[in-house]
């Protein structure tokens, strides 16, 4: 079975939705279990998304928030993906959450991967929910075409959940290259996730992407690979 696609007559509209989806999956989760996990992606189209979470009412004590990916850069640095999910998404009523840094003091990502695996090894189990964006160049989470890693990222053996990354060469990573990220079995294993996605553009890149190969697109592997758990969420 295919995906979900959800086109939405403007961004406001898109993002009121994805807050509302995300609040009752995370709801039903904890529920069933007793709590949630949710991973979530950085940039700037999941931030007002965020803004409506941070005021939305529901037990969040009871939520474990992790990121998609992270550049190996300060939690104070402007591109921490840490950062924005910090002043956008735990404040206010989510501010109750627990937080699952990427970021550590280990000198490299890489030297990161062990510690990170313990870290988001329970949280991943499967996730209960993700939020992924897209990139012009069709990569999602840090995964981006041909970068060093992607393979072993994409591919990783059961139990490995993160990964690092060298995107030196991908022109959309920009200066940072050395990043951490969910592996595919993270991603695909997810109970439930949602890819949300602004402009023309996107959707040109999305459409392209399903008709590419995953190491050109990665998005395809989690477009494929979540299958009917994944819902789109567009505007223009």
């Amino acid at each position: 079975m295919k995906h979900e696609f959800l086109a939405h007559s403007s961004r406001d509209e898109a993002a009121d939705f994805a807050a509302r989806m995300i609040a009752g999956v995370l709801s039903a989760a904890i529920e069933e279990s007793g709590k949630a996990s949710f991973m979530v992606s950085g940039g700037s189209t999941p931030a007002p998304v965020f803004d409506r979470l941070a005021q939305t009412e529901m037990a969040w004590s009871r939520v474990s928030v992790g990121l998609v990916d992270e550049r190996w850069v300060s939690p104070v640095d402007p591109g921490s993906n840490e950062q924005l999910v910090r002043r956008h998404l735990l404040t206010g009523q989510a501010g109750a959450a627990g937080f699952v840094p990427m970021k550590t003091a280990a000198l490299t990502a890489a030297a990161a991967v062990a510690d990170r695996n313990l870290a988001y090894g329970p949280h991943c189990d499967p996730i209960d929910l993700i939020l992924l964006g897209m990139g012009n160049d069709g990569h999602t989470a840090s995964w981006f075409p041909h970068a060093g890693g992607l393979q072993g990222a994409m591919h990783a053996q059961p139990g490995e959940v993160v990964a690092a990354i060298d995107a030196t060469g991908c022109p959309v990573a920009g200066d940072v290259t050395e990043r951490l990220t969910l592996t595919g079995p993270a991603i695909i294993d997810a109970d439930a996730a949602i890819l949300l996605i602004f402009g023309d553009e996107k959707r040109d890149v999305l459409n392209a992407a399903l008709k590419s190969q995953p190491d050109d697109c990665p998005i395809r592997f989690a477009v494929d690979g979540l299958g009917p758990r994944l819902t789109i969420i567009w505007a223009p």
